[in-house]
């Protein structure tokens, strides 16, 4: 589950010197290492322990680290599911509720620091491995919200108690069994369920899903978000990953080739992965500085900046003839993601007035807000399904998604009325960042809302504090936040609103409870696709869209620039250990940028 902060890339301007210094700091384009790939991170990575991992910027890294039993084809859109550590799509009984699972044999965990295996190369993923990593996941002592993909399971409830009530920690006995998942032998693991879960094979594609080793984390301990241990194309070593400075992933010697290859099995070089042997983060705390990197050709691919927008993008979507010359490329790809401003259900003020959520909602102009903070990138959203999903209708009518203020200044009338007749105090807004453009953001809402007579106190915080708040202590009147999905499917969205997803760290951050909406949502969530359950999903989509939980701010359209040597680089959404398919043309990058 990735909840993901506003990065706006950028503040307004960058004195020479400092880009000067940037550039300078840097090699030149040919003298870059012809097998390494280089890109840019900004947020800080928390964990690499994938039972932790809920946010992008974590799962991206780790993405190429771990491997789950199933994955999406890097090339096929619609995705498409592929086997990875199993051989195959699940057997499921014929009432939903079993699923059989056959591993690959012969795949190993690999330690690159040796501190657990001194060879490195630890024993192979077994059965048992998945099933401590699921265990893992339901452990209430872990900071992890990622529980939710096994709650159908038969004893996920029973297990998560028994380690709530375990207060010591290191005595879990993690050989308890949980009679929902069982190795039958050491390649073949059953999975029972309580209730139909169709959803579950996309949860086993879920990077917190990955198998993990006993061993490894017995060692590490506390200290296993910082030293990954998996079967992925890469490989991390713990003095490689500098904080807030760079990491570098290396080459897994041991992995056999690609996601559907059985180890042993012969791979032609120009088909083997991963492509690179190595791939360089480098840390910046804001995305300006970076692009100047990428313009001289130091970065492979490369976001682009808001306020460098003119430089990359003439009309429309086309590049400058400067950025055409030097043979950069345009890559886009709508996200099936939403960004959204979240009231907080449980807040006195706010959470008891439909009518003042519903005037703050029709006072917000996403197209202004979509213009000046994302350059057009971006569609305002009718509703919190998602572009790219079967139910998906950018012509719903959603009065509270338009910006209407003569109609929000008639809600403000019987929101005062709800207020007892008392003027709406004020309230109070998070953000997770305090650069320049979350500054930007905060007046620009604050303005939309004084229309109506609403007065916002913006508080600018740093995401770990924003989570503290939203999540843990549920003390955030009103906050800004988004939803990457985890899979194609629209429960992935409207689980976000099921009051059983009210809890420290769980989903249902708005902590929105409807009896009508949960109905719905617990009668769809063990339905297969069909005309039936899309219906309900519309439906639960018509109740949310009324009640007004969040205030939708936009559907983002994802645009990257990379530069002519950088081969098969696709946006993706969903699949991990992506980066292992991306290649260099290492003559042109030699030549580095055409001059001229």
């Amino acid at each position: 589950m990735r909840k993901v902060k506003w990065i706006f890339f950028g503040y307004l301007a960058v004195v020479g010197a400092l880009v000067v210094g940037i550039a300078l700091s840097f090699a030149s384009v040919s003298a870059r290492d012809p097998d390494t790939l280089y890109i840019v991170y900004i947020s800080d990575i928390k964990s690499l322990d994938p039972a932790e991992i809920s946010d992008v910027p974590s799962s991206r890294i780790a993405g190429n680290l771990f491997e789950c039993l199933y994955n999406y084809d890097y090339y096929k859109r619609p995705y498409e599911l592929i086997s990875e550590l199993a051989t195959a799509l699940p057997e499921i009984s014929k009432d939903g509720l079993e699923y059989t699972i056959h591993l690959r044999k012969g795949i190993h965990f690999y330690d690159p620091d040796g501190a657990v295996w001194p060879g490195k190369t630890g024993p192979e993923v077994k059965a048992k491995d998945f099933i401590y990593a699921w265990k893992r996941v339901l452990d209430f002592h872990l900071p992890n919200p990622n529980a939710a993909i096994f709650d159908a399971v038969v004893g996920a409830d029973e297990w998560q108690k028994y380690t709530e009530d375990t207060k010591d920690e290191s005595k879990i006995d993690w050989d308890r069994p949980i009679a929902g998942f069982e190795a039958t032998d050491d390649y073949t693991i059953r999975i029972k369920l309580k209730e139909p879960f169709p959803q579950l094979v996309y949860a086993l594609a879920h990077l917190p899903s990955a198998p993990m080793s006993r061993e490894a984390v017995d060692k590490y301990k506390k200290k296993t978000r910082q030293h990954p241990v998996g079967t992925g194309p890469y490989s991390l070593s713990y003095n490689d990953h500098l904080q807030q400075q760079r990491i570098l992933l290396k080459r897994n010697p041991i992995y056999r080739g690609g996601p559907m290859v059985d180890p042993g099995t012969p791979v032609a070089a120009k088909d083997r992965l991963p492509k690179m042997d190595r791939i360089q983060f480098e840390f910046f705390e804001e995305d300006l500085p970076p692009w100047y990197v990428f313009r001289e050709g130091l970065f492979d691919y490369h976001g682009i900046p808001k306020d460098a927008y003119g430089q990359a993008i003439r009309t429309g979507t086309e590049l400058t003839p400067e950025l055409v010359k030097q043979g950069v490329t345009l890559v886009k790809e709508p996200e099936p993601s939403i960004y959204y401003y979240g009231f907080n259900m449980q807040d006195p003020l706010v959470g008891k007035n439909k009518s003042l959520r519903q005037a703050m909602c029709m006072a917000f102009n996403r197209d202004q807000f979509i213009a000046t903070f994302r350059n057009g990138r971006g569609m305002r959203p009718v509703g919190p399904i998602v572009p790219g999903f079967p139910t998906f209708d950018p012509n719903l009518k959603n009065p509270y998604a338009e910006f209407n203020l003569e109609a929000a200044l008639e809600k403000m009338k019987e929101a005062v009325r709800v207020n007892g007749g008392e003027p709406i105090p004020t309230i109070r807004l998070l953000l997770p960042g305090s650069d320049t453009t979350f500054r930007q953001m905060g007046d620009f809402v604050q303005r939309n809302m004084a229309q109506i007579g609403v007065t916002l106190d913006v508080d600018y915080t740093n995401w770990a504090n924003f989570l503290e708040q939203v999540e843990k202590k549920k003390t955030a009147q009103f906050y800004q936040l988004g939803w990457n999905t985890d899979w194609p499917d629209e429960q992935n969205i409207l689980q976000l609103f099921w009051s059983k997803n009210i809890s420290e760290g769980g989903l249902n951050s708005s902590n929105y409870a409807n009896a009508e909406f949960d109905k719905l949502y617990e009668q769809a969530k063990v339905m297969s696709d069909s005309p039936e359950r899309r219906e309900l999903y519309k439906k639960m989509q018509a109740i949310v869209n009324e009640d007004c939980p969040w205030m939708g701010m936009f559907y983002p359209m994802d645009f990257a620039l990379q530069h002519r040597w950088l081969k098969n680089f696709k946006l993706v959404d969903y699949v991990h250990g992506w980066m292992a398919n991306l290649e260099i043309d290492k003559e042109l990058r030699k030549q580095g940028l055409p001059r001229g």
